[in-house]
């Protein structure tokens, strides 16, 4: 398998704008299945009820986003999981060699940005060029584009080569 780069994690974040959040997911397609599986496994994050607008496509959380990069050859297959590289916001942080506050971010394409404290990262993104992020934003807004204000914090993806 090729190397996971910046590069390929901006192609495939931009691929999934606009596809629903699915707490929990990494890429899968969604399906009623999938949903009741989520559900049971994670009730505080289903309060909602399952539409078959939903049915095949691929769905995401917040760090999802990356585990579905690293997973999947393209940004429509289905993605293997992999418990070595099973992280969530925080533990990409935590992970990672390069990492500061945003004070210190150079803006680089495909790095990840964060929101949370110095202790707890709870929200990761992708950083996509022209001071715009990409992230799985939660079951009311899917996968969208935002600014890079309000971020907090950014790592290199120690998984990922510049």
């Amino acid at each position: 398998m090729s190397a996971k780069t910046n590069a390929g994690l901006v192609s495939y974040v931009k691929a999934q704008v606009g596809k629903p959040y699915f707490f929990g997911t990494y890429g899968q397609k969604a399906s009623r299945a999938l949903y009741r599986a989520k559900k049971k496994q994670y009730p505080k994050y289903y309060k909602w009820d399952y539409s078959t607008k939903y049915n095949g496509k691929i769905v995401h959380d917040c760090a999802g986003l990356i585990k579905g990069y690293l997973w999947s050859k393209t940004p429509t297959s289905s993605p293997h999981y992999n418990k070595k590289q099973d992280y969530g916001a925080n533990g990409f942080y935590t992970h990672a060699k390069e990492k500061g506050s945003i004070s210190t971010f150079k803006k680089v394409k495909g790095q990840l940005v964060f929101k949370g404290t110095a202790s707890k990262k709870t929200h990761v993104g992708v950083y996509v060029g022209n001071g715009i992020v990409v992230e799985a934003k939660g079951h009311k807004y899917g996968v969208v584009k935002s600014k890079l204000s309000g971020w907090k914090y950014w790592a290199q993806c120690n998984l990922i080569k510049k």
